[in-house]
C-alpha cells in the first residue's frame, strides 16, 4: 500500500520515487516537479523540484523539503520583505529541524498573539451609507439620482472608528489561510481559532483579491512583525489545480524566488555607499535594430551608465559544470554594455568565485553564495562581493 504522506526534496537531479498516480499526476499539473514514469509499478522520475512547502492531493499529504535550513530560509524571506534587519531567532520560535509550513504557522500564532494582546487596533474608515439621519457629509447628487427627490433615508458619507481595517483585515486572512492548510499543527490550531474569535466583525480578504498595502507607523508599530509573518502566509503560492478528478491544495514557496529576491535586496542595500543605483531587470536591446530584448537580472547604473551587471541564478552543478548558456548570455550583456567583467551568482558552494576568460571578451566572474550560513554570514558575504564588483569598476575605491 503507497503511503498517506509522502516526502520529496528539493532537487535538480531526478529521483525515483513510490507514488500513487494522482499524486504523480498532480505534481505535474500543478507545475510542482517533472514527472516522468518508469518501467516499475507506481515508480515515477521526479526532477526539477524547485518549491518547497505542503501540498494535499487526492488525500495524500506531500511534503517538499528544502536543501536550506529553515532558519536560513526565513532569514532570506524576512531580509527580501524587511529590508533593514533579519529577524532574531526569538521572532520565530521554532527549532532548527522544522518543515516550512509548522515553522511558519508557530512563527505567525506567537508574532499575532503578542500584537492582539492590547486588542485589536482600531482605525478611522470612511463609509457610505443610506441612514434616517444626517451623519457625516450629505452625498446630494447620491441622494438626487438614487432616492428621485425623497427626503429619508439620507445618502451620506462618514468616518467610522472600527477594527475592520486593512492591519486587521491582513492578520484575520493569514490566520483563516493557515487553518486550511495541511501540516499545521494541532497545537497552533487552537491559537489561531483564537485570533479568528479575536478578529470577529473584521472582513476576509476575498481569494484573489489584492492584499492591502500596510504603511508602517507609530500607530501600528506593534503589528510589524506579525504582519511581516502575515506576508509571508498571503505570498506563498497558492495551489488550486484540477486535472481531471485530482485537486491538489497547500502552501508553497519559489525557491528560486527567494533566492533571487533575498540576493537583490543585499545587494541593493551593499551598493548604497558607493552611489549609482541597482536596477532590476533591467530592459535594453542587443541588436542594433531593437528586436533582441535583454533584461540582465541587476544592473549597477552610475551617471546613467551602466557599469556592472550581475545575473541571479538559483541552480546547482551537474557533473561538476554550470550550465555554459549562463557565460554565453553574460558575454553578450557584456559586450551589449561595454563591460570588462560580468558577474554571475549561484546558491551553491561554500562562498567562493572563479573566473572564466572570454576569447577575446569580458571576464566572467562565478560567485558562489553559501546558504548554510546564517543571516549574517549571507550579509556579509554580498557585502565583500559588492565592494569587489566596486573596485573592479573603479580600482581607487576604499575598502568598505
Amino acid at each position: 500500500m503507497l503511503p498517506s504522506t509522502i516526502e520529496l526534496r528539493e532537487a535538480d537531479q531526478p529521483v525515483v520515487h513510490r507514488l500513487p498516480r494522482a499524486v504523480a499526476v498532480g505534481l505535474a499539473a500543478a507545475n510542482i516537479a517533472t514527472i516522468a514514469p518508469t518501467f516499475g509499478a507506481d515508480e515515477y522520475r521526479v526532477s526539477g523540484v524547485r518549491k518547497v512547502g505542503v501540498v494535499r492531493i487526492a488525500g495524500h499529504t506531500v511534503w517538499l523539503k528544502p536543501k536550506t535550513p529553515v532558519r536560513r530560509l526565513f532569514a532570506m524571506l524576512g531580509y527580501a520583505r524587511a529590508g533593514s534587519a533579519l529577524w532574531t531567532e526569538d521572532d520565530f520560535g521554532f527549532e532548527e529541524d522544522d518543515e516550512l509550513v509548522p515553522a511558519l504557522a508557530h512563527a505567525f500564532v506567537r508574532q499575532a498573539s503578542r500584537a492582539l494582546a492590547g486588542g485589536p487596533l482600531r482605525g478611522y474608515v470612511t463609509r457610505e451609507d443610506a441612514l434616517p439621519l444626517v451623519r457625516g457629509r450629505w452625498r446630494i447628487g447620491d441622494q438626487l439620482t438614487r432616492r428621485g427627490g425623497q427626503t429619508l433615508p439620507v445618502e451620506v458619507s462618514f468616518d467610522d472608528y472600527v477594527e475592520d481595517i486593512a492591519e486587521n483585515q491582513v492578520l484575520l486572512t493569514a490566520a483563516t489561510r493557515l487553518l486550511r492548510l495541511p501540516g499545521v499543527p494541532a497545537d497552533v490550531l487552537g491559537v489561531l481559532r483564537r485570533i479568528v474569535r479575536v478578529l470577529d466583525g473584521v472582513s476576509v480578504i476575498p481569494v484573489g483579491a489584492p492584499v492591502p498595502v500596510v504603511r508602517p507607523n507609530r500607530r501600528n508599530a506593534r503589528y510589524s512583525s506579525a504582519l511581516a509573518l502575515a506576508s509571508l502566509v498571503l505570498s506563498g503560492s497558492s495551489v488550486e489545480q484540477r486535472a481531471g478528478s485530482v485537486v491538489a491544495s497547500g502552501f508553497l514557496v519559489d525557491m528560486w524566488s527567494v533566492f533571487e529576491d533575498f540576493v537583490s535586496a543585499a545587494l541593493r542595500e551593499a551598493f548604497k555607499p558607493y552611489g549609482g543605483e541597482l536596477v532590476s531587470q533591467y530592459a535594453s536591446t542587443l541588436d542594433v535594430e531593437g528586436t533582441v530584448k535583454i533584461a540582465p537580472d541587476l544592473v549597477w547604473v552610475v551617471e546613467g551608465v551602466v557599469r556592472a551587471c550581475i545575473d541571479v541564478k538559483y541552480k546547482v552543478e551537474k557533473h561538476g559544470q554550470y550550465p555554459n548558456a549562463d557565460l554565453y548570455q553574460m558575454a553578450a550583456y557584456c559586450r551589449r554594455f561595454g563591460l570588462e567583467e560580468g558577474w554571475l551568482v549561484y546558491a551553491a558552494g561554500s562562498g567562493f568565485a572563479e573566473s572564466v576568460r572570454i576569447v577575446e571578451g569580458p571576464k566572467v566572474v562565478r560567485k558562489y553564495v553559501a546558504l548554510d550560513a546564517d543571516g549574517a554570514g549571507l550579509l556579509a558575504q554580498s557585502k565583500r562581493f559588492v565592494a569587489r564588483v566596486a573596485r573592479s569598476v573603479c580600482p581607487v575605491l576604499p575598502l568598505r
